[in-house]
């Protein structure tokens, strides 16, 4: 009906004829247009923002470094790591202690800060220095978890168990997206720290097959990924940047290294500098009332309470000075990631393994590889692996290889691993662009901390993203599992249940806040803000983007103790008539390596405001040196251990050590030089073998005599036994029988039968597919565990406490362990000795 006021005022009500035909459509057209055209006008004219992301309103933006102070967020009023250590050895009871202060650690130690609990947290190493660390450095909503749970939808199970497919689908759709809003969180309410980066994902047909995922409904997925994309970001609330489509045209010119792609569809997840965002997390804490302290290790448990079996407290020892301590609470928190197993065995050191440690290597390439700061994914290269290319700092980050084995500190990787994450990369790129190997400049492994219930029953619901449990006879809890994407929501609801298992000791505990935190250096943070370091501190836009992201406001901090990049009788600049400089220097910050943006205020701020106390953390967690370029970092080490001498008083014998183990740590990464000894995959890429060839033909021969063949061996790393292994070993390589070797019968044989035996068996080792990695925690008990079960069936367990993520563990007693073996194959540590077994041999042919 129309309402309209006549001349008299009275309200004349006229109802409008229903319309037929061409006139109804071209109504309903207009209608449409008037719609769309109102989403379109409302969205380009909105308002900017008044509030962040959590609802509070937005706070003026920082312009100078004392607003720091007046806001709350000053550096300078976090307590020095000896007041820390004090605090803890004061006897006094704590109402929460957290052992472990990864990302899961030290957001368990903000939540239960902020919520008035009286919290205490240890760490053995470093904030974030192992797993945290070490990720992908993707925040991920999990498109992966995604598409295996419609796979397993689709399956024939569905079909005799539709009840149980159906649940096992929800319960996946529900992890999926709660890590979709947590990204969201992540990317909004900490944007100094976290944000979105492109993802493009290229095919080169509408129907693969072999199908993607080995599943023959995403055979369509080429044309399925847009809307797929789409709907991920529905998950999310569409906060961030939309998935799209790019044709061939436009794909080949993001990526001219790709060969042939019919057409990409781009999607956004966010990124970060995982170690970065783990110190900001465990700072915050402090801030907020924490006492946190690295390099305090615990040792073990003291008991008290009416039985004597209540866990009153740990012990520790202080790894800087050795003096052994008590720190006591009423709740003690076992956030110990990979190492939950080792924690539990100071209690018992029969205890059965509750862990099934994933190790996954990464390794890094020049920026060249990702230009534009978009990633990509191929989901099937040759070997129908997934292999991922993301930009990271500058770099790109290529992984990743996925492994069953026991965490351990070292961020090694063997050269068998490089060469394959190499080879591999190499397939999924253009001819135009060779990959070597010594195009990796930097290389490193970390842990997926993959809860392992061993009450569960063999047809447990797969793909329990975290675990969180308590001992009934110790008071003990943990939680183990999770990723970085829900690191806040992991600690939010450890706290709850915690705070429920304790009772009345903790009941004066407050409602979780911590959705309203913002980081420490995301107050007043801007996208402009290193504009104004820039203008303020004449440090260069590089270092300023740089400093603004690792340090968010506190930025203005670092710029305030920078020294000029210049000194003496460089100091003087050269400048045009109109007084622009012209020699490109004179910026405020001296660099610690010249190829990186990292400046010595850094190492001084770090030193003074965020308890850093090695040179070894300083150059891997601090500042990313070596996860980015290890040999970069190893000549950085002189430099960064005289800063920290003079700025925390060490003697030269500390000095000597400090270096001692620095320049021992980070020659555990991987580097451009190759390392061959104990290897025994052979293949190699096109272009190393083709610049070997060149470099043992001197002469320009274009073939290779026998003696050629056997410096060339020697110098990929696999030198002959003996002259008489090299004269078979080159006859079996002459196809032509001429007593010369061309570089294509020298490549195929090379990269022929023996290196594919190897290949094949480090494969099968190092790369799951999505659903295996999806359900790794299904993993079966070691064959040890598996011979004990067979003389000893386990009797009937106790029905074990069922939470929101999973099923509670016993921490310091024996749980029932069952064999968990998928069905229908060998369990998953018998198949990686298998694998590593014919791995040994098949290297023995050379």
């Amino acid at each position: 009906p129309r309402f309209c006021v006549t001349a008299d005022d009275n309200v004349l009500i006229t109802v409008p004829q229903p319309l037929h035909g061409a006139a109804a459509a071209n109504a309903a057209a207009g209608a449409a247009g008037l719609v769309v055209g109102g989403v379109v006008g409302s969205v380009l004219l909105r308002k900017p923002e008044e509030n962040d992301f959590a609802g509070a309103p937005l706070k003026r933006k920082i312009q100078r470094f004392q607003s720091l102070v007046d806001r709350g967020q000053d550096p300078q009023s976090l307590r020095k790591r000896s007041e820390m250590v004090a605090a803890l050895k004061s006897g006094e009871e704590f109402d929460v202690l957290i052992v472990g202060a990864g990302c899961t650690g030290a957001g368990a130690a903000l939540d239960a800060a902020t919520r008035g609990l009286k919290t205490a947290c240890v760490e053995r190493g470093d904030f974030a220095n192992e797993t945290s660390s070490r990720s992908s450095k993707l925040i991920w909503g999990g498109f992966k978890y995604l598409q295996v749970a419609f796979a397993e939808l689709l399956d024939r199970k569905t079909l005799t168990a539709p009840v149980s497919s159906l649940q096992k689908f929800i319960s996946e759709f529900l992890m999926v997206y709660e890590c979709c809003q947590e990204r969201s969180w992540l990317a909004g309410q900490q944007p100094h720290l976290v944000e979105y980066v492109p993802q493009a994902v290229p095919f080169k047909t509408l129907v693969q097959w072999p199908p993607y995922f080995n599943h023959p409904f995403y055979s369509i997925l080429p044309i399925l990924a847009y809307p797929a994309f789409v709907f991920y970001d529905l998950l999310a609330g569409f906060n961030a940047p939309p998935a799209y489509v790019m044709s061939a045209r436009e794909t080949k010119k993001n990526f001219p290294q790709l060969e042939a792609p019919l057409y990409s569809a781009v999607y956004c997840e966010a990124m970060h500098n995982d170690a970065r965002t783990g110190t900001a997390i465990a700072l915050t804490a402090a801030m907020k009332g924490a006492t946190i302290a690295n390099y305090v290790e615990m040792t073990g448990f003291v008991h008290g309470g009416p039985d004597g079996a209540t866990a009153t407290g740990v012990t520790c020892v202080d790894k800087l000075t050795g003096e052994q301590f008590v720190v006591k609470a009423k709740a003690i928190v076992l956030a110990t990631g990979p190492f939950l197993d080792s924690v539990r065995r100071m209690e018992d050191p029969g205890a059965d393994k509750a862990v099934a440690a994933a190790a996954g290597c990464h390794i890094v390439l020049p920026g060249y590889f990702t230009p534009g700061g978009m990633g990509f994914c191929e989901l099937r290269n040759s070997r129908g692996a997934t292999m991922y290319f993301l930009p990271w700092l500058g770099n790109t980050v290529v992984g990743s290889t996925d492994k069953k084995c026991d965490a351990t500190s070292s961020p090694h990787v063997t050269e068998d691993e490089i060469q394959y994450l190499v080879n591999e990369a190499a397939s999924c790129l253009s001819s135009d662009i060779r990959l070597r190997r010594s195009d990796v400049i930097s290389a490193w492994q970390g842990w997926r901390p993959l809860y392992r219930d061993p009450n569960a029953p063999p047809d447990a619901p797969v793909s329990r993203h975290h675990a969180i449990g308590h001992d009934e006879h110790t008071g003990v809890s943990f939680i183990c599992g999770g990723k970085w994407s829900t690191y806040r929501a992991m600690a939010e609801e450890l706290i709850d249940k915690v705070v429920a298992f304790k009772g009345a000791p903790l009941a004066h505990a407050t409602p979780c806040v911590s959705k309203e935190i913002k980081l420490l250096g995301g107050d007043g943070f801007h996208d402009l803000l290193h504009v104004q370091l820039v203008q303020a501190y004449n440090v260069s836009t590089e270092v300023a983007k740089h400093l603004c992201h690792a340090y968010g406001t506190a930025a203005f901090h670092v710029c305030e103790l920078a020294q000029p990049s210049l000194s003496g009788a460089r100091l003087q600049r050269t400048v045009s008539r109109a007084g622009v400089p012209t020699d490109g220097g004179g910026h405020m910050g001296r660099r610690i390596s010249p190829s990186y943006p990292y400046i010595e205020a850094e190492v001084l701020y770090a030193c003074r405001h965020e308890l850093a106390v090695s040179v070894k953390d300083m150059l891997t967690t601090r500042m990313r040196l070596a996860f980015l370029n290890s040999e970069a970092a190893k000549q950085a080490i002189p430099r960064v251990a005289a800063l920290m001498a003079e700025e925390l008083g060490w003697s030269s014998a500390e000095k000597a050590r400090q270096v001692k183990v620095a320049q021992e740590y980070i020659g555990e990464f991987g580097g451009p030089v190759a390392d061959k000894r104990g290897a025994t995959l052979k293949a190699a890429t096109f272009t190393d073998l083709h610049d070997i060839f060149l470099s043992v033909d001197k002469a320009n021969a274009g073939y290779l005599d026998e003696k050629q063949l056997g410096e060339a061996a020697a110098k990929l790393g696999f030198p002959f036994r003996s002259d008489e292994h090299r004269r078979i070993k080159f006859k079996e390589a002459d196809r032509s029988e001429n007593g010369k070797l061309s570089e294509a019968e020298f490549i195929e044989w090379w990269n022929g039968r023996n290196s594919e035996k190897s290949r094949l068996a480090l494969h099968k080792t190092v790369m799951l597919d999505a659903a295996s990695e999806v359900a790794i925690d299904k993993s079966n008990a070691s064959a040890k565990e598996r011979a004990r079960l067979a003389d000893h069936p386990p009797s009937a367990a106790p029905a074990p406490q069922l939470g929101r993520s999973t099923r509670a563990l016993a921490l310091c007693r024996k749980p029932v362990l069952r064999n968990r073996s998928r069905q229908g194959g060998a369990p998953a540590s018998l198949a990686y000795a298998r694998a590593a077994a014919r791995t040994a041999h098949a290297g023995t042919d050379l």
